[in-house]
């Protein structure tokens, strides 16, 4: 396996957020970590990618190699990370935040051109980050993370698809796809099933801190198991997993 988690613990202060989670996966695959609100699924993949300013034990094997004990410069050359809600405090381009990859490894020209095609933001590019939309941001932070991406290494993305349009989701899902064939591992949080169910090839389900399932994607997506877990009814159309969550409204009295 080219990742290995061993008995991963996270605290939020006193609070556990990740208790003993012990699960692997290979590179070239797709991983979908999956659960309710508050169950550990970013805690997780923080302590994964090294960026959980908080205590965590365990330990985290990518490759063969000790991410714990890896310096900083070591551990962005094999791991890039986008948060759930993007930040950018300077005046930046979008061209500027992507090029912000080489403030954590050597990059070139060519790297940041390549990440603006792959994602698609060459329209956004000299445009000011604060004035894009929150899909628009959340595509270009991407784009920084492929451009510090090296195919073979690990991408960990932190809800990625946060306010994308139809349009902009499928843009994504292909190029992260791409990566995958090309020989990366790629870890994304996902809260829609349905769509973890089209990308993924493994998930793995976080519930109460706690790794509840993991596994291939047909076998930890069980439409009744998700039912159960999720209070929510799931069911199979065309093969394909889809949530009945479409609302039921009472007609008013009088």
């Amino acid at each position: 396996m080219s990742l290995v988690i061993d008995s991963m613990c996270v605290w939020h202060g006193a609070r556990a957020a990740v208790q003993g989670v012990s699960v692997s996966a290979r590179a070239g695959r797709i991983v979908a970590v999956i659960g309710r609100n508050g169950s550990g699924k970013s805690s997780l993949v923080r302590a994964i990618a090294g960026v959980h300013p908080g205590r965590r034990t365990g330990s985290t094997s990518w490759r063969g190699r000790d991410l714990s004990a890896a310096s900083a410069l070591d551990r962005a050359r094999g791991v890039a990370y986008v948060a759930q809600r993007p930040l950018v405090a300077a005046d930046f381009t979008a061209r500027e935040v992507i090029a912000l990859a080489g403030a954590v490894v050597p990059r070139t020209t060519e790297h940041v051109e390549r990440a603006i095609d792959a994602l698609g933001v060459r329209d956004l590019a000299d445009r000011p980050f604060a004035a894009l939309s929150g899909g628009e941001q959340q595509r270009v932070v991407l784009a920084r993370a492929f451009a510090q991406h090296d195919l073979g290494g690990l991408l960990v993305l932190d809800e990625p698809f946060n306010a994308m349009d139809l349009a902009e989701q499928h843009r994504v899902a292909g190029a992260v796809q791409c990566l995958a064939s090309a020989g990366s591992l790629v870890l994304v949080v996902l809260h829609d099933l349905a769509l973890a169910d089209a990308l993924a090839h493994e998930v793995w389900w976080m519930d109460a801190g706690r790794l509840r399932a993991s596994g291939p994607r047909e076998s930890v997506l069980d439409a009744a198991a998700l039912g159960q877990g999720f209070g929510v009814r799931f069911e199979r159309v065309g093969g394909s997993l889809r949530p009945v969550i479409a609302p039921r409204c009472e007609p008013l009295p009088g």
